[in-house]
């Protein structure tokens, strides 16, 4: 009888401590939501910045691009590795990852899979294809989803 009623006390104990109700109001974050028609002209080139919240690295022959996640990639001259050189920002609000096939860069740009080209001699960026809704739109930190419209985007999560 002790055992069963310490069993059924261990139990209530580690179950009170589970929510299964959560709520909107239970999410700390706020969602950063962009019109599409916004979001579509946000990929531009910008002066080098410093690094906020940095993600994967990745590089291609004599090129290093760091991701800033939620915001973009920096793009260093890599060819001296011992000592790499800011060259620019390609500002991508919402992009966390980026691949690089012959010199085409793929990018997650939050839920359009967009593809690019960059010449690191003119310092230009050209943007040759945009797959619209390949992704799901970011949930929170927290796991929450954010109410949108057709139209609308969620490019990030801030807390509140």
């Amino acid at each position: 009888m002790k055992k069963t009623l310490l069993l059924l006390l261990i139990s209530y104990a580690f179950s009170s401590c589970i929510r299964l109700d959560n709520t909107p109001e239970d999410n700390q974050f706020k969602p950063v939501i962009v019109e599409r028609s916004s979001f579509e002209k946000s990929i531009v080139l910008e002066n080098p910045q410093t690094i906020m919240k940095s993600g994967k690295i990745y590089i291609k022959g004599d090129l290093m691009f760091i991701n800033d996640v939620n915001k973009g990639f920096h793009v260093y001259d890599y060819s001296d590795p011992k000592n790499p050189v800011r060259l620019q920002f390609i500002k991508a609000p919402g992009a966390t990852d980026l691949a690089i096939i012959d010199d085409v860069i793929y990018i997650n740009q939050a839920v359009d899979l967009v593809t690019l080209t960059y010449n690191a001699a003119t310092k230009k960026i050209e943007i040759t294809n945009r797959n619209k809704n390949v992704f799901p739109q970011k949930k929170s930190p927290n796991g929450f989803s954010a109410e949108t419209k057709g139209n609308e985007i969620v490019i990030d999560w801030k807390y509140k």
